[in-house]
């Protein structure tokens, strides 16, 4: 845009100034300049106008405690990406991975009140505030890691994710897999519970993981995650519990044998936002931030998936730990009682219309 004082004076018939010839012949030259931009579907500023605003640009950070590198860790940095690429650039979201802004609660109390845009996290933290959601955490639930996606954009899904809307207002943009959690052991090719019997199993120190050990038949024994190997090595526990991605990576196959394909529980991380954030920024943005969770979810996913597949393969053809496929039926059935205590929670009927998503 040029400055405004090299624009022509006035025409002298608004003035009332005696018309110029030659600025007769400027004002015919903007004349053309103006009707060639109109037609051109183009915008002309002219003297004395103000130019039009630009459009408001937004800054906003997005916290996860996985690192960088995690399928989902990349998962959040491909968000951030699309959504600077789907609003031309208006919105930046600067990702802190590795628990840089706080751990997961820290993470979910920012959203709640507002003072955090986005966290990448589960569904435990928030079922302390609205119970029905721990469905999404539930032992032998689901079928598998596409009947676990698949409930979660179902009707049903959402109806539970929306209610956690209105109660609490925080709205799920997406859901990316984290992984499907098997146990290992050293000694016990278990294949039904009651072979898994007297088991000392390490599991995560929260309830719902102590009660989805002790139902499958072992006796839970929380520890630091930090801990496990040593632990494994040194015969404190006879197994564990982790997804194939974390027990190659973690080495747990240089001190346990067996790995058990129980798939008791498939879990995931969602993006979270404050839904009155979200709803108070223009709709254009609304539209893009969701479209670019629901891409780099899916990008992300086959991603997970892949590294899945790949780990499993590794851990019994490389790592030569022998695969176990159990009666996982028994598992389901010995699970029974904890998934009626839970149903206390997350509302009666509900169970079976996710296990029903086709």
């Amino acid at each position: 845009m040029e400055n405004n004082s090299e624009w022509p004076e006035p025409d002298d018939r608004v003035t009332g100034r005696k018309e110029n010839p030659m600025r007769r012949g400027w004002l015919s030259m903007v004349s053309l300049i103006v009707a060639v931009g109109l037609a051109l579907g183009g915008g002309v500023c002219l003297a004395g106008q103000a130019p039009a605003p630009e459009a408001k640009s937004y800054k906003f950070r997005f916290g996860t405690i996985q690192p960088a590198d995690a399928p989902v860790g990349r998962g959040a940095a491909k968000f951030a990406e699309l959504v600077g690429t789907k609003t031309a650039g208006r919105v930046t979201v600067d990702v802190y991975p590795a628990s840089q802004l706080g751990n997961e609660k820290d993470l979910i109390d920012a959203v709640e009140m507002g003072t955090l845009e986005f966290a990448l996290g589960g569904v435990a933290e928030w079922a302390k505030r609205y119970k029905p959601v721990i469905i999404f955490e539930g032992p032998f639930v689901y079928r598998d890691r596409d009947h676990f996606l698949k409930a979660y954009g179902s009707p049903v899904g959402q109806e539970v994710f929306e209610g956690l809307v209105k109660k609490n207002g925080a709205r799920s943009l997406a859901l990316m897999y984290y992984g499907t959690r098997h146990v290992t052991t050293g000694k016990t090719p278990a294949k039904t519970p009651k072979e898994m019997s007297g088991l000392k199993l390490r599991c995560p120190d929260q309830p719902l993981y102590v009660q989805v050990t002790r139902a499958m038949g072992a006796r839970p024994t929380p520890m630091a995650f930090s801990e496990v190997y040593l632990a494994l090595q040194q015969g404190v526990v006879d197994g564990q519990e982790n997804p194939a991605a974390t027990i190659a990576t973690m080495k747990f196959y240089e001190v346990q044998k067996y790995l058990i394909k129980t798939a008791h529980i498939v879990s995931g991380v969602y993006i979270w936002t404050n839904e009155k954030f979200l709803t108070a920024l223009p709709a254009d943005l609304q539209k893009a931030i969701k479209e670019a969770a629901t891409e780099a979810a899916a990008w992300a996913n086959a991603g997970s998936f892949k590294l899945e597949d790949d780990f499993l393969k590794r851990l019994t053809e490389e790592y030569k730990m022998t695969l176990v496929e159990p009666d996982r039926q028994a598992f389901i059935e010995a699970a029974q009682p904890l998934l009626a205590e839970y149903e206390t929670q997350w509302g009666k009927g509900l169970l079976e219309k996710v296990r029903a998503v086709k």
